[in-house]
């Protein structure tokens, strides 16, 4: 497959989002000349959206003020800029009446976070010592064995019982397993399932619709992790069939095209919060207060649980980048992808010494990862970057318990394996290198960066020796770097 077999009509049709994308021309001095960057990091962030950025600055700029009043002609119409914002937000997802929307941290690992506090999961590390608790009080959460460390290791911190649903063997949720999972646990209380709806390393979507229905069937609730998937596709928290509806969701906004500065994103029903004292007791939480210690919430959850100054702009910009993504339109989005997708695939499939994880599944959004073989992933992250000036990522995608299932590790060697990066051997430590693409990314991009990829299968054992591996970080800088990005730095921040 080439290029020009590759469809221009939808190519074209992103050209119009693609020439408002902030730095989309932007050129950097590697230590091998001025490169042209070429972003295929879309899955870890974003990027800035020029329309977005004058809007803030130009129609919300000139009225920001505190919210919590509405007397002002400022306060009053950021207040409602907010208010309107969270319901371009919740419409979005199809929230219905009985659904609570916290905006919180800068992405979906701090609200979940806060979710699990909220829901009375988390006890202080320094009092568990001195708490006992019943173990059929502690709930038990079922995460796939695709998850981000967000979605996996934050429940391994509260009181519940996690169980990983293994793969099949087709590498894929393995729903048989989930419903012996569920016979087994059938008398506990409370279960939840924290899904991922999509694997942030190989782009791989979860049955989850699937899996909320056997909770509900089996008197439990399911959350779904939108992190990686929620810039590209439809979410629906009330699907046609009722029994699989969606207890709770959370998402990055950050990761959407105009979403970096956002917060993460948490929306669930209402009949999971049980408490009277917010998560963060403070200002716009409290009704009245009195000076003999007695005082009462707000009765609005909402309410209750947005204490302090909110973040109106975050929420705001949130709004903005889900109405891009929908003008963009999802049908658009997801075949646009597997266009590249499907290019990539029939490019460096072929080459004998890369690997693609997961290469058995190319039905996926625009997520692939790799390694090419004797090369450590952040040398080739680096090469592709100095020698190309392609941005990727290296490592394990924060998501180690499914690195263990695609490198196919067993339990001894990944003992072995997490001493020696204990003891500070971090050059054994595995992981990949993962490319993420956008609709907006052009054919002659991808091309490029296919051949780039080619290039580094093919010369790395030689472009290795014009760089150095620094233990104590686990990453290379090339013998005569300058760093540059320093320089830069201190520019930026030299005036105001």
């Amino acid at each position: 497959m080439t290029t020009t077999e590759m469809s221009t009509e939808l190519e074209q049709y992103f050209q119009q989002f693609r020439n408002n994308i902030i730095g989309i021309d932007q050129e950097f001095i590697s230590p091998f000349g001025k490169k042209k960057i070429i972003y295929t990091d879309w899955t870890a962030s974003g990027r800035l959206y020029r329309p977005i950025e004058e809007k803030l600055m130009n129609d919300f700029g000139p009225f920001v003020a505190n919210t919590h009043t509405e007397t002002t002609v400022s306060g009053t119409a950021m207040t409602m800029a907010y208010h309107e914002a969270r319901h371009i937000i919740k419409k979005h997802v199809n929230a219905n009446e009985d659904d609570i929307l916290i905006a919180d941290g800068t992405g979906m690992t701090g609200v979940i976070n806060k979710f699990q506090r909220i829901l009375g999961l988390k006890i202080p590390e320094n009092l568990r010592e001195f708490t006992a608790i019943p173990d059929e009080k502690r709930p038990v959460v079922f995460v796939s064995h695709m998850e981000h460390h967000s979605n996996q290791t934050s429940w391994l911190e509260t009181i519940a019982k996690v169980e990983v649903i293994p793969a099949c063997e087709k590498g894929l949720l393995c729903m048989d397993s989930f419903k012996a999972l569920l016979e087994k646990y059938k008398d506990h209380t409370l279960k939840i399932a924290s899904i991922t709806s999509c694997s942030n390393v190989t782009g791989i979507r979860t049955p989850y619709y699937e899996v909320a229905k056997l909770m509900h069937q089996n008197n439990g609730v399911c959350f779904v992790d939108f992190a990686c998937s929620a810039p590209y596709v439809d979410i629906n928290m009330h699907p046609e069939d009722k029994e699989a509806y969606l207890d709770a969701i959370f998402f990055s906004p950050h990761k959407f095209l105009g979403g970096p500065g956002t917060s993460g994103i948490l929306i669930f029903n209402k009949k999971l919060y049980k408490n009277m004292i917010p998560d963060h007791p403070g200002g716009g939480t409290v009704s009245w207060t009195n000076p003999w210690g007695e005082h009462k919430y707000l009765d609005n959850i909402e309410e209750r649980e947005d204490g302090g100054t909110p973040g109106f702009l975050q929420a705001i910009k949130t709004a903005l980048a889900i109405q891009l993504k929908e003008k963009m339109g999802v049908k658009n989005i997801l075949k646009r992808e597997h266009e590249i997708i499907d290019y990539v695939f029939s490019e460096l499939g072929a080459i004998p010494n890369i690997t693609i994880l997961a290469d058995q599944h190319k039905d996926r959004l625009g997520v692939i990862s790799f390694y090419i073989d004797g090369l450590h992933f952040n040398l080739g992250v680096k090469l592709l970057n100095d020698k190309f000036g392609i941005q990727t990522r290296g490592g394990c995608s924060c998501a180690g318990t499914y690195g263990h299932y695609l490198l196919h590790v067993d339990e001894e060697t990944s003992h072995d394996l997490t001493n020696s990066i204990t003891a500070g051997d971090l050059i054994r430590k595995p992981g990949w290198i993962r490319m993420s693409i956008h609709p907006t990314t052009t054919n002659a991009e991808i091309q490029f960066v296919c051949e780039s990829i080619k290039a580094v299968a093919q010369n790395h054992q030689e472009w290795a020796n014009e760089y150095e591996y620094h233990k104590n970080s686990n990453e290379f800088t090339h013998k005569n770097a300058s760093n540059p990005e320093k320089e830069l730095v201190k520019q930026w921040f030299s005036t105001i």
